[in-house]
């Protein structure tokens, strides 16, 4: 299997649930960056 890809649009949205997410359930703030990476790491794990 190949990495699951997300357009840009698809990418800021998540980006947006995972900031709001870690915030709310775990109270971390995490900045975009992080969250991108973080969703990189899942698209591909899941995508292989």
């Amino acid at each position: 299997m190949s990495d699951i890809k997300f357009s840009k649009e698809e990418k800021e949205r998540i980006v947006n649930k995972v900031k709001i997410y870690f915030d709310n359930e775990l109270e971390q703030d995490i900045g975009g960056f992080e969250a991108e990476f973080l969703i990189d790491f899942f698209s591909k794990e899941i995508g292989s």
